[in-house]
């Protein structure tokens, strides 16, 4: 049977930066990589607030990208 290895984790906050001349909402990614292995959500959630806090754009939401290795 297959397994799942977690290999890398990173997360993107996504934060909303208006419309364009056509009335679609445009959106400015920032991507942290690196992020531990370990972390829960509660924790990336209290850092994409405080991050968020200190930024101009209001956060639209948080996105969580983890690579796994599949062996079998």
């Amino acid at each position: 049977m297959a397994q799942a290895y977690l290999r890398r984790s990173r997360i993107s906050l996504i934060f909303d930066d208006g419309v364009d001349e056509k009335g679609k909402p445009v959106t400015k990614t920032k991507t942290f990589t690196n992020v531990a292995l370990t972390a829960t959500p509660d924790s990336i959630q209290q850092f994409a607030q405080a991050y968020a806090s200190l930024q101009q754009k209001p956060l639209v939401t948080v996105e969580r990208i983890d690579n796994n290795d599949i062996l079998s």
